[in-house]
């Protein structure tokens, strides 16, 4: 999976076009390595969406077969 892959997943899920994936300490990611957790196995980080709105983001996998995900507004 490619970063652009995840973008385009993530806005599925939300149902908002996302702009820009960073990770957890808020710098862009550059590769899907940067927003990768060992534990529990998944991804995690900020996004922003096309309105300018941020979000922190979690996608894990649970019982190695289903993918669970939350996010939740960033407030500055």
């Amino acid at each position: 999976m490619t970063i652009e892959e995840l973008r385009g997943d993530l806005g599925q899920r939300i149902g908002k076009r996302v702009e820009v994936l960073f990770t957890r300490d808020g710098e862009p990611a550059l590769e899907i390595s940067d927003l990768y957790q060992p534990s529990p196995a998944g991804f995690g980080g900020q996004l922003q969406l096309r309105d300018g709105s941020r979000l922190a983001w979690e996608l894990w996998l649970e019982d190695g077969e289903r993918w669970n995900f939350h996010a939740s507004s960033i407030h500055s």
